[in-house]
């Protein structure tokens, strides 16, 4: 059986590039080496016609010594490597001796800094196995299958009998054919949105399912540490990035490196909030540094044209919408911790270790509950629309040369401050594109009307109140919820409708059973059910508020509270 859904999906979605050996991420990784030295040479130059002169160049170099031995002094990681405080104490060493009889000759401190730039891109820098990539290509969709459908219980079948394509519990919607077409012509960017530990496996099996050849992907240095995820991620092309390293030369070497592998077609894949919601809302302000790689190699691209032909980089946004998330009662407790100006504590990593993290990935895709991954529509580096060709449009679908973006009294020229804004221009259209291709599951839908209905009975009160609510008046009648939900179902359709916003197939059916399938969602796992059903009077029962509100988040912004 698992072998025919494969091959449906296969048939669905055949591989855009057949053979590995024409995977630009392949590729890329042959030339590792060679990518190493430009990384270090281009960062190099980039450093030290920012920083003239031998006083300013010592100061960047002093910086990194002193931020470097502060990160080592404290707690190590186990993937850190051994020579690290022997590198540095030479490093300071030599800097000593450097600034102790200046000369305004350049020349040894140019030398330092393109050992400390080479040092950090060989860290960075990724690989990619083909032998690997095959295994999990039919390891993954395999686990998915088997802990997707083993707990399928007849409750489940029975409620869904009428509507078989919803017992696929990974629903993948929107603009696939557009992404594969522009996949062929140019590179891709996605940029998820970020919520669960499980997205990096499931956006990963996404864009395998899809069709695509794999994506770069930059991964957090402590993962490393989790052997599991080491031996695929050290294989699979992931870049490794080191959230602890603040120094101005490790951060351009990082954008120097993904400004390459995007330059040499490497498709990739950014998380641009830089980490997950914490609220359950939708991102709202985005990183823009690895935003403006992908701008910086488009301009490259540009400039290095022979002819008016150039290869374009395309931005594509996609979300990613979970019935429920395992760690919801965390994250809301760190979101509020920080907006609530108390102490925020960073909680121990709880995934630090392989058990750890496989029994997670167990929890998550052996529960009863459906996620659906929608593509957005692909835009160009400014935020444009592109045709089915690729070629930039604007709102009246005439065609864009965006080599004007570039272009100051008709001259290709370099200007920081305009590429920033560009950057921030790009972000701006992602957030717009993230709200649209949200998919209103029946949880979100379920808990939005609740919580408000809470908020509703204490007017009054603030949102820190509400949340510490007594229990014995966290309960709401049945058929009061009902109409609410039947309210919100009724507006969210008409939205879907005008394109402001997905909804699943569920929110299409009968109110009742959205209700009652949104209860069983975000009962499936949690200690502390957000929502049940009380037997004895049927009233809907809270018992975590703070979760509660967590799922209500994804449905704000959108002008819903009224409709409560």
């Amino acid at each position: 059986m698992q072998e025919e859904n494969n091959q449906a999906l296969t048939d669905l979605f055949p591989p855009i590039l057949p053979s590995l050996d024409d995977w630009p991420i392949v590729k890329i990784s042959k030339d590792r080496q060679e990518i190493v030295r430009a990384v270090a040479e281009r960062t190099s130059a980039q450093i030290l016609a920012k920083n003239p002169g031998e006083k300013s160049i010592q100061d960047v170099l002093a910086k990194a010594v002193y931020l470097e031995k502060a990160r080592i002094s404290s707690k190590p990681w186990s993937i850190d490597p051994k020579d690290d405080k022997a590198f540095w104490d030479g490093i300071k060493k030599e800097l000593v001796r450097l600034e102790a009889f200046a000369d305004n000759d350049i020349t040894e401190e140019a030398a330092v800094l393109e050992r400390i730039v080479e040092r950090y891109a060989r860290e960075i820098a990724g690989h990619f196995d083909k032998n690997t990539y095959r295994f999990a290509n039919r390891f993954v969709p395999f686990a998915f299958n088997r802990l997707l459908n083993s707990t399928r219980s007849r409750e489940f079948i029975r409620l869904f009998r009428n509507k078989r394509n919803l017992l696929k519990r990974i629903h993948l919607v929107g603009e696939t054919e557009q992404i594969r077409s522009l996949a062929r012509k140019g590179t891709v960017i996605a940029v998820p949105t970020h919520i669960s530990n499980i997205d990096s496996i499931t956006i990963g099996w996404a864009i395998s399912a899809i069709g695509l050849p794999a994506f770069l992907y930059g991964a957090g240095l402590n993962l490393f540490s989790v052997r599991f995820l080491a031996y695929f991620m050290k294989r699979l092309g992931a870049y490794k990035v080191d959230r602890r390293k603040k120094n101005s030369i490790y951060l351009e070497t990082l954008k120097t490196y993904s400004t390459e592998v995007i330059e040499r077609g490497g498709h990739s894949l950014f998380f641009p909030g830089g980490t997950r919601s914490r609220s359950g809302e939708l991102e709202s302000n985005l990183k823009l540094g690895l935003l403006g790689t992908a701008l910086e190699a488009q301009r490259q691209h540009i400039i290095q044209a022979d002819s008016n032909e150039f290869r374009r980089i395309y931005v594509v946004p996609v979300t990613l919408n979970y019935s429920f998330v395992i760690e919801a009662p965390q994250l809301i407790d760190e979101h509020l911790r920080q907006v609530g100006k108390e102490r925020y504590f960073i909680q121990a990593d709880r995934y630090s270790s392989s058990y750890k993290l496989l029994k997670f990935i167990y929890r998550f895709f052996s529960s009863s509950a459906d996620f659906t991954i929608a593509f957005g529509q692909a835009m160009d580096i400014f935020g444009n629309k592109v045709d089915e060709d690729g070629n930039s449009i604007d709102e009246f679908g005439n065609k864009i040369d965006i080599r004007d973006y570039f272009r100051s009294n008709g001259v290709l020229v370099e200007d920081v401050q305009r590429d920033n804004e560009y950057s921030r221009m790009l972000s701006e259209k992602i957030v717009q594109a993230y709200r649209v291709n949200n998919v209103a599951m029946p949880a979100h839908i379920v808990s939005f009307a609740a919580f408000h209905i809470f908020q509703q009975m204490h007017t009054t009160s603030d949102l820190y109140s509400v949340l510490r609510m007594p229990a014995e008046f966290r309960r709401i009648p049945y058929q009061k919820l009902l109409q609410s939900v039947k309210n919100l179902q009724d507006e969210l359709v008409r939205m879907s409708e005008k394109g402001k916003i997905r909804i699943g197939a569920l929110v299409e059916a009968e109110p009742e059973e959205l209700l009652q399938y949104g209860l069983k969602s975000l009962g499936v796992y949690h200690a502390k059910k957000p929502l049940r059903k009380e037997k004895k009077t049927g009233d809907i029962v809270c018992q975590d508020m703070k979760t509660l509100l967590f799922y209500h988040n994804r449905l704000t912004g959108y002008g819903l509270e009224k409709h409560v």
